[in-house]
C-alpha cells in the first residue's frame, strides 16, 4: 500500500518542509495517519501497547529539570576550576605563570570545563540506562526516540548542541515544548526525540 504524504500538517495546517517527517511548529507526524500506525505496529523494536500510557513532559517540568542540571554542571565546573586555581597560585611561578596570568587562565578554564562537561554529562546520562540526567531523573522524566528506544550517544550529542539553536532563537526553541503536540522543543524534532513522564509505579515502562 502506497504511503500518502500530506503537503500540510493535519494538526496545525502549517506547510511541511521537503522530506520532513514532523511538523516544525507542532511536532506532529506528517505522514498519513493509517500508514504511520501500521508502520509503528509492525516495528519489532517498538514496545507494544504503550502509546496510550505515554505522558509527554511539558515546558515547566523540563525547565525545572534543566535548572537542576545547569546548577550541577556549574557547581562541578567550579570545583574543578578552584582546584586548578589553587595549583596555579601555589606552583604557577615554577612554570613562569604569575598571579594575573593564572587568573586569566582560570577564567578560560572554567568556561571550557563547563562547555565540555555539560556536553559529556548530558550525552552520557541521556544515552545511559537511566535515559535521563539527574534533574530529569528527580522529576521522573526520560528521553527516548520516537520509536520508544534509548537514544544513542551520538543522538544525545546532536540533541545537546541543537539546544544552542533553541537558545539563539530568543528561547523560542525551548518554549515550543509548551505548545507542540508531543511537547517537543526545537532541539528534539530534528533528532526524533521525546521527553516523557514515567509513572512512579512503573519506571521501566518502556524498557531499556
Amino acid at each position: 500500500m502506497e504511503t500518502v504524504v500530506d503537503e500540510v500538517c493535519a494538526s496545525c495546517g502549517s506547510r511541511r518542509l521537503p522530506d520532513g517527517r514532523f511538523c516544525l511548529f507542532c511536532g506532529d507526524l506528517l505522514n498519513d495517519p493509517v500508514s504511520s500506525v501500521t508502520a509503528v505496529q509492525s516495528h519489532t523494536n517498538r514496545v507494544p501497547d504503550t502509546a496510550d500510557k505515554i505522558e509527554y513532559a511539558g515546558f515547566w517540568l523540563r525547565f525545572l529539570a534543566g535548572t537542576v542540571d545547569v546548577a550541577l554542571e556549574a557547581f562541578g565546573a567550579l570545583l574543578i576550576t578552584l582546584a586548578i586555581d589553587f595549583v596555579l597560585q601555589h606552583f604557577g611561578r615554577s612554570f613562569g605563570i604569575d598571579r594575573w596570568n593564572a587568573k586569566v587562565f582560570t577564567g578560560f578554564a572554567y568556561i571550557s570545563i563547563l562547555a565540555v562537561g555539560s556536553w559529556l554529562y548530558c550525552a552520557f546520562m541521556e544515552s545511559s540506562a537511566w535515559r535521563a540526567t539527574v534533574g530529569k531523573r528527580l522529576l521522573g522524566l526520560q528521553v527516548m526516540d520516537t520509536e520508544g528506544r534509548r537514544i544513542s550517544f551520538g543522538q544525545a550529542t546532536v540533541r545537546h548542541f541543537m539546544k544552542f539553536l533553541s537558545l539563539f532563537c530568543l528561547m523560542i526553541g525551548f518554549l515550543m515544548a509548551g505548545w507542540t503536540k508531543r511537547r517537543q522543543g526545537l532541539h528534539d524534532i530534528p533528532t526524533d526525540c521525546l521527553v516523557i513522564r514515567v509513572p512512579a509505579k512503573n519506571p521501566s515502562l518502556l524498557g531499556q
